[in-house]
């Protein structure tokens, strides 16, 4: 019985290095990574062959129509667990094994739903962002923090494949996009952020009712996420 790895449809933008600088850049830098200091703890990706035995017979149990969408090594104290995103025929999972093939966790993430069954208002909003471009596949999650259901589309345009999540009553709540796409204000303060390494990945979202923009930049071995509102001031620094 095979399973099948394959990932979604996805939009990540990588920019040049970039040459300015500033405080947060400036910080980014000399922030040590705590976790990589820890002996014998990772978390890392890693192919399903690389999946003990037991994880990988315990997957196949699931049948054909599984698909496998990324495997998580976690090691903590010298304890491995495998953290796994999967597609079981409409449904996306996350699905967590001990190195002896048992279910230590699970919880559904969402569900592939057609595009008739979304609500009027953010079916809508779906269609004029696609614009006439491809609409690849619809999800419907249950969003805990604002009490509703979020509707999040893959869109395939001529340029990119990106997602867009959007709340029942038509409100954008956060999209991919790209460096042009920001404000002129959220731009400098981002691309000052990233001095010397790499914005990986780049949403709009909103926030308290007002419209954000996260990055998440890589300097070195350091990750952090920072947003900023459209005129550039800092909202939050994470570093996860």
């Amino acid at each position: 019985m095979s399973v099948v790895l394959t990932c979604l449809p996805c939009a990540v933008f990588v920019a040049s290095p970039l040459a300015a600088t500033d405080e947060h850049g400036a910080a980014a830098r000399h922030q040590t990574d705590a976790a990589a200091g820890k002996l014998g703890d990772i978390e890392r990706i890693i192919a399903v062959e690389q999946l003990p035995a037991p994880v990988r017979e315990a997957l196949a149990r699931f049948g054909k129509e599984l698909k496998i969408l990324q495997v998580e090594e976690n090691i903590d104290g010298g304890v491995a667990t495998y953290e796994i995103d999967l597609l079981l025929v409409d449904t996306y999972h996350e699905v967590e094994f001990d190195a002896e093939g048992n279910v230590i966790g699970a919880e559904i993430e969402a569900w592939i739903v057609p595009l008739t069954s979304v609500p009027e208002l953010a079916r809508r909003a779906i269609e004029d962002e696609a614009a006439g471009a491809a609409i690849l596949e619809v999800r419907m999650e249950i969003e805990e923090d604002l009490g509703d259901h979020v509707y999040e589309a893959d869109i395939r345009n001529a340029k990119r494949t990106y997602a867009l999540r959007i709340l029942g009553d038509g409100t954008l709540i956060e999209r991919d996009i790209t460096l042009d796409m920001l404000p002129p204000g959220a731009y400098w303060a981002l691309v000052r952020a990233a001095q010397g390494g790499w914005i990986v990945e780049l949403d709009e979202e909103l926030h308290d009712g007002k419209l954000t923009y996260e990055a998440n930049i890589v300097i070195g071995r350091v990750e952090l996420e920072i947003s900023v509102d459209a005129d550039g001031n800092v909202v939050e620094v994470n570093y996860p």
